[in-house]
């Protein structure tokens, strides 16, 4: 039994695989409806459209004006126009012949439907009268057709069907309205007797017999010709087209026909695309028609579900008007393509009695063959599944489960991408005729065949856009290729854009694979055979780990990119990136014992990555891209390669010749790109494709490398290392430390430091006070390493070599050390810390407390220079001591040299300090030893200034004797600062005070005389130490004298003072002063009063009594201004009196006037000057003559007399 014989119908017959709206022969018709597969998914849609449509054939469709929309969508292949066209046949009954044999399109599916119910339902929509318009609008439409198009198509079907002319609208409605009156016959007969033609055959061309039109018109109206030719002339002008027009149109013809229409339209959503007017259009004709007509017209669409991607470029706001569109239809049917398997076995692939117990033996002997036979590789979708059952296996032989998943996507990716034209369907009936076509070509093979994928290529090729199919044609033909090299092209082409399924080499042999037992381990050597093959004539590339077929244009491309030359160093280049930068990635290797990090030399093929220096570590990689590389293939070339100078690190990848390949390929197409970009503006897509690819084709070069360097061979310092870890990293890691623990003699010199070294290295540098740190530890801790650091740079500056902090941490991280930097930098901090080491900074000398800031900054390590630290003999230092024990008057029992210096800091900074202590005392005045405290202070700061602790002690015994004499001046200097300071400001402060003031008064007496001059010697004396004793006894002396003199002249003055305070008291009451006027007055003078009882100067006791003299004369002022003010109110009262009384007298009244009472009013105090009055009658201050003091008293008593008249009192001054 072969193939052709296993199927129920014959493999060869006409199943009409691509359905169109317009075919509608019998045959086609007879065939469509006959193998018409109703799968679970149609009988749904089915049922929803008849739910929705069967009311409208009753009498409750006039509450349905809203509903007569129905909406088919699904994607490509899905059966939309299958479906629509299954509803014409079945609602206009067609009736439909075949071998003589008739039957209505409703008997067909009395057996496809088992449910009764709704095999009434859609009997009862089936009889009821209906007029079926079923076209593709996009075949029916006119190009010219703008916004009016869908419009216009709607009319010219309609027209059309009820018998008017279809292409000419004006000329149908010419047709309508003679109908409307009656006419149309007549004028039909009329126009064939005047032609000798039929109307409907002529109408077509009505501008050649526009006259004959005029004249037939003439005879059925009865108008005159002429009114019939103005009428054939202007009947494109007064054409009324619009939608309600039509609506109304086809009421009209509702109503006279008493049926339903349905206009079903194929495709209207790619008619439509993006156009907003067109979708304006469709959405008002479908609204109106409900409105105008009820329920019985209706209207029918099919669109693609994925609109854009069947027109591409649709905007957001385009897709919301395209889904309100979809709104305004009550009915939507979403068809899908998921049964698809169902339809093909169904009319395709059901097997004879006789077939399937034949068929079932072979799953039962081979299907465990089968399972292994047809797996994909894991990266594939687990969707894309082989036999699962012996049912399965009977039902769909000779082909796969998986076939129908892959080919309907293969069908999709064509379209979508452009290989074939719009004429290529999909879904069932493209995949119907395309599994037809497969099964057809292995018909005569036996029952251990299976099909290929490459057979599928057969029934699309026919669509393919020439170019495609050209280039396989040519390349199966051209005799280069062989069968197998051509069908694996095929496969190639078909699984192009198809995103479930990776073309590897390992899925291309389960797609090859034509023979239930095929040897698939000879057929995967064919497969990669072939594919090399293909590779090499560029039809295909290789991508990540998959194959693609590549188009013309693709080719052209990767035959540009091959064709590009790139010289080694830019290979070398890419492969340094990888090897180094991103698989490998360190630059430094950090040994694990002490955490030290080794900078690395890095070469690859030869050349050197990091400059001509080399490093303590040397990796070299060697590819086959290196002319030397079959050199170093052995043992006896590489163990002497490795042992020169210091050694090396040699790791010689394997030879695997796709990856040296791909690795030029990368750079190839890198540099194509480069040189390409912005210059074909018409193949970005592909360049950007070109740029994708060649961005994984270097991450897979990338993994693949990674491999390569674990399984490569490695050599170090002359030896071949055996393979203790698997992956790059490690690999280089484990040389390294054989290098260093094999070349680095005194690594392990060096214990590290187990605690916080960054804290103890600025413990080291920074903390004054030994005591707070461990020094003892300093001797335990690293005494050789200590000691090789403090050889080297001692060995350094004896040979007058400047020696930087950086020049010791590069030379202890090299070889033979290889110690940290962090442990060399403490190694360094001890070393200071004992006083071996100096530093400075730009040839200026810095303490080593600030060296912390240099020591942690790495930048400035390199001008942080160290001096070696000079030191004194023991006999020197004992010498030393015994100088500062004389100087300082106090044991220095030290025998270490930092620890004498220690002390000797310590001594002169306190006496330093005491010193400016002194010197702020001594400048607040007339203080002794100024000359002494700055001499002493510029010796201090000039020893205590050396750094270096050789150079102070050597200050200290060059200047013995000045520090000898500096020590006695500070015996007085602090005697007298800290001990008789107090006796000094008392004698400043009594010759510049009371004895100062009262100078005069004790020079009268001789005691005093004496002790003032005696004190005054002793104030004006440079150095008056030895006298400061006698300074408190005669201020005592002198102090007695003046508190005699002072009290004698305060009794004097305060007795005058009082006699003034009570006569101006007495005057004030006299005159009947207010308070504030006494206050004003006795105020002043009672505060002169107590300035004189508490001052200790007689001249200012004088001068207060001589002050209270004048206050008085200013009180005798302000009183006699009081009696001035108490007078004019006195008179004031008398004058008001007197007027009232004559005021009274004048009116001969009685009136009894009281006098005022006036109080008596004191006299004023005149005050004479009588000096100033004598002078102002002789014109001088001496006297000579009798006449003159005649004259003089005659001026006075003028003016004493004066004063007496004027009822004043007179005070004399």
């Amino acid at each position: 039994m072969n193939i052709e014989q296993i199927f129920e119908k014959r493999l060869d017959r006409n199943i009409n695989g691509v359905v169109k709206a317009e075919q509608t022969d019998d045959a086609s018709a007879w065939i469509e409806l006959d193998e018409y597969v109703i799968t679970r998914e149609l009988e749904g849609h089915l049922r929803h459209f008849f739910e929705s449509y069967v009311p409208a054939t009753g009498p409750e469709r006039i509450r349905m004006e809203n509903k007569i929309g129905v909406w088919v969508s699904g994607f490509f292949g899905s059966g939309k126009s299958h479906f629509i066209k299954i509803l014409s046949y079945l609602l206009s009954n067609r009736k439909v012949s075949h071998n003589g044999t008739e039957r209505h399109a409703y008997s067909f599916f009395e057996d496809k439907i088992k449910d009764a119910l709704f095999l009434a339902d859609i009997n009862k929509a089936v009889h009821h009268p209906t007029e079926v318009i079923l076209f593709n609008i996009d075949s029916r439409a006119n190009v010219d057709d703008k916004e009016d198009a869908i419009l216009k198509v709607f009319l010219k079907v309609f027209n059309e069907r009820v018998g008017y002319c279809a292409d000419f609208p004006h000329i149908a409605h010419l047709e309508r309205e003679l109908a409307k009156r009656g006419q149309y016959d007549a004028f039909k007969t009329a126009f064939a007797t005047i032609t000798g033609s039929s109307w409907e055959k002529e109408r077509d061309s009505y501008y050649f017999i526009s006259d004959e039109m005029a004249e037939a018109l003439s005879q059925a109206t009865g108008q005159s010709v002429d009114a019939s030719r103005q009428w054939v002339e202007q009947l494109d002008k007064n054409f009324p087209l619009d939608i309600n027009n039509f609506c109304q149109w086809v009421k009209e013809w509702l109503d006279e026909n008493g049926k339903n229409i349905l206009f079903m339209v194929d495709e209207v959503g790619q008619f439509i695309g993006k156009d907003g007017k067109m979708m304006l259009k469709l959405q008002t004709i479908t609204e109106n028609l409900g409105v105008v007509c009820g329920a019985r017209a209706w209207v029918i669409v099919t669109s693609q579900a994925d609109i854009d991607a069947a027109i591409g470029g649709m905007s957001s706001r385009d897709g919301q008007d395209f889904s309100k569109i979809q709104g305004r239809f009550s009915t939507r049917l979403q068809l899908s393509s998921s049964n698809t398997s169902e339809v093909i076995q169904k009319r395709l692939l059901v097997k004879t009695d006789a077939a399937k117990p034949a068929l079932a033996k072979v799953w039962q002997e081979k299907g465990d063959i089968l399972r292994n036979q047809l797996a994909f590789d894991p990266t594939t979708a687990a969707s894309l599944r082989s036999y699962s059952s012996e049912e399965e296996f009977v039902d769909n032989y000779p082909f796969v489960p998986w076939h129908y998943q892959i080919l309907q996507k293969v069908f999709e990716s064509i379209r979508t991408k452009g290989a074939a034209g719009k004429q290529l369907a999909m879904g069932e009936r493209s995949q119907l005729e395309a599994f037809q076509t497969a099964a057809q070509q292995i018909a005569p093979q036996g029952l251990d065949s299976l099909v290929p994928f490459w057979r599928f290529y057969a029934a699309i090729e026919s669509f393919l856009e020439p170019a495609v199919s050209r280039t396989i044609t040519q390349a199966c033909q051209n005799g280069i290729l062989d069968e197998f090299d051509g069908n694996l092209l095929k496969t190639l082409f078909l699984i192009r854009y198809v995103n479930v399924l990776k073309s590897t080499p390992e899925n291309l042999v389960t797609l090859s694979i034509d023979k239930i037992d095929a040897d698939k381990v000879e057929l995967s050597r064919r497969v990669e055979k072939s594919l090399n093959t293909l590779e090499r004539l560029m039809l295909v590339a290789r991508v990540e780990d998959k194959y693609v077929f590549l188009t013309n244009e693709e080719k052209e491309i990767e035959n540009e990119i091959r064709n590009v030359e790139v010289d080694f160093s830019a290979i070398n280049k890419k492969l340094a990136s990888i090897i180094f930068d991103d698989i490998l990635k360190n630059r430094k290797y950090r040994y694990p014992a002490n955490k030290q990090d080794f900078d690395i030399s890095r070469f690859l093929n030869g050349h050197p990555l990091d400059g001509a220096m080399l490093n303590d570590l040397v990796v070299k990689i060697l590819t086959p891209k290196d002319p030397t590389y079959d050199f170093y293939d052995n043992d006896a070339a590489c163990r002497p390669y490795t042992s020169e100078g210091d050694g090396c690190i040699l790791i010689r990848l394997p030879a695997d010749a796709r990856t040296w390949t791909d690795i030029d390929l990368v750079v190839q197409t890198e540099k194509f790109l480069r040189d390409n970009a912005g210059q074909r503006p018409e193949q970005a897509s592909l360049l950007s494709e070109k740029a994708r690819e060649n961005s994984v084709r270097e991450k897979l070069l990338r993994v693949k490398l990674d491999s390569l360097i674990a399984e490569a061979d490695v050599w170090a310092i002359g030896e071949r290392l055996p393979k203790k870890s698997s992956t790059p990293s490690s690999i280089v890691d484990e040389a390294c430390r054989y290098v260093i623990e094999n070349t680095f003699a005194k690594l392990k010199m060096l214990r590290p430091f187990n605690g916080d070294i960054a804290r103890e290295i600025h413990a080291l540098l920074t903390v004054e006070n030994d005591a707070e740190l461990d020094l003892g530890e300093l001797e335990e801790s690293n005494p050789d390493a200590m000691r090789e650091v403090e050889t080297w740079v001692s060995m350094n500056i004896e040979f007058n070599k400047p020696v930087y902090l950086r020049d010791i941490l590069n030379h202890f991280a090299r070889r033979p050390y290889g110690w940290p930097e962090e442990e060399v930098k403490l190694l360094v901090a001890r070393l200071a810390r004992k006083g071996k080491f100096s530093f400075s900074q730009q040839n200026n000398n810095i303490e080593r407390k600030q060296v912390w800031e240099l020591f942690n900054n790495s930048r400035r390590h390199s001008e942080l220079r160290l001096h070696k630290i000079r030191r004194h003999d023991e006999s020197q230092i004992r010498k030393a001591a015994q100088t500062m024990a004389e100087i300082a008057q106090q044991p220095f029992s030290e025998r270490e040299e930092p620890a004498l210096v220690e002390h000797i800091r310590q001594v002169f900074n306190d006496w330093k300090q005491e010193l400016n202590v002194f010197k702020a005392k001594a400048e607040g005045g007339n203080n002794p030893g100024k000359d002494e405290i700055e001499s002493g202070l510029r010796l201090l700061n000039s020893i205590l200034s050396e750094k270096e602790d050789f150079a102070l002690i050597e200050k200290v015994t060059s200047q013995v004797n000045e520090l000898l004499d500096f020590s006695e001046d500070r015996e007085d200097l602090v005697d007298f600062y800290r001990k008789q300071f107090a006796t000094w400001q008392k004698l400043g402060a009594a010759l510049n005070g009371s004895f100062k003031s009262n100078r005069s008064a004790l020079e009268k007496d001789a005691v005093a005389v004496k002790a003032l001059g005696e004190l005054e010697n002793i104030w004006q004396m440079p150095e008056p130490y030895k006298h400061l004793n006698r300074i408190t006894p005669l201020i005592e002396q002198v102090q007695n004298v003046n508190h005699q003199l002072v009290e004698q002249h305060r009794q004097h003055a305060l007795e005058r003072i009082d006699a003034r305070i009570e006569e101006s008291r007495q005057r004030l009451q006299e005159a009947h002063a207010t308070s504030e006027l006494q206050n004003s007055v006795l105020l002043p003078m009672q505060k002169a009063r107590k300035r004189a009882e508490v001052s200790q100067s007689i001249p200012e006791i004088l001068a207060e009594q001589q002050e209270t003299m004048a206050l008085q004369t200013d009180a005798e002022k302000k009183i006699n201004q009081w009696i001035d003010e108490l007078r004019k109110k006195q008179e004031a009262q008398l004058r008001a009196a007197n007027e009232a009384k004559r005021a009274a007298e004048s009116q001969q009244t009685y009136v009894v006037v009281e006098k005022p009472v006036i109080q008596p009013v004191p006299k004023k105090t005149h005050l004479v000057n009588v000096a100033s009055e004598m002078r102002k009658a002789t014109g001088g201050e001496v006297l000579e003559t009798a006449e003159q003091v005649e004259k003089a008293l005659d001026t006075l008593r003028t003016s004493l007399l004066a004063a007496i008249e004027a009822g004043d009192r007179i005070r004399l001054q």
